[in-house]
C-alpha cells in the first residue's frame, strides 16, 4: 500500500465522523429533543386530565388523595369540586388540540365531561395512553 492511498483512507474515515458529527448535532439531537419535549408536555397534560376526571367520578375520595393535593379540595364541596374539575377539563380542550395529533382525543373528552361515567373514563384513559406511546 502506497503513502496516498492509507492518507486517501484515513481522510475518508475522518470526513465521515465529521459528517457523522454534524448531521448529530444539527439533525438527530434536535429531533430528539423535540419528541422528548413533546412526550413531557402530552404526559403533563394528559396527568392533570386524569386527575380532575377522578375528582369528578370520585370527589370524596379525591379529597384525601395525595395526588390531588396540590389542588386545596378539601375546603370544597364535592359539588364545587367537580364543577371546577369540569372547568378545568374544558380548560384542557385547547392544549389536546395542540400536543395531540389524534382528532378523536378531544371527543372522547367531551363525551367524558358530558356523560361523567367511570366507562367513558376508561375509554378517555386508554386514547390519552396511546395518544402518549405513539
Amino acid at each position: 500500500m502506497s503513502i496516498d492511498n492509507v492518507i486517501s483512507i484515513i481522510i475518508s474515515i475522518l470526513s465521515s465522523s465529521v459528517i457523522t458529527l454534524i448531521l448529530s448535532t444539527f439533525i438527530f439531537q434536535p429531533m430528539q429533543d423535540k419528541k422528548k419535549y413533546v412526550f413531557e408536555e402530552k404526559k403533563r397534560v394528559y396527568e392533570s386530565i386524569i386527575v380532575f376526571a377522578q375528582i369528578v367520578l370520585f370527589p370524596a375520595e379525591a379529597k384525601f388523595s395525595l395526588g390531588v393535593a396540590r389542588y386545596n379540595i378539601q375546603e370544597l364541596s364535592d359539588d364545587e369540586n367537580r364543577n371546577n374539575a369540569i372547568n378545568d377539563l374544558k380548560m384542557a380542550i385547547p392544549k389536546l388540540k395542540l400536543i395531540s395529533k389524534d382528532d378523536g382525543l378531544v371527543k372522547e373528552l367531551n363525551k367524558f365531561i358530558h356523560q361523567k361515567s367511570e366507562e367513558q373514563f376508561n375509554i378517555l384513559v386508554n386514547r390519552l395512553r396511546k395518544d402518549l406511546y405513539k
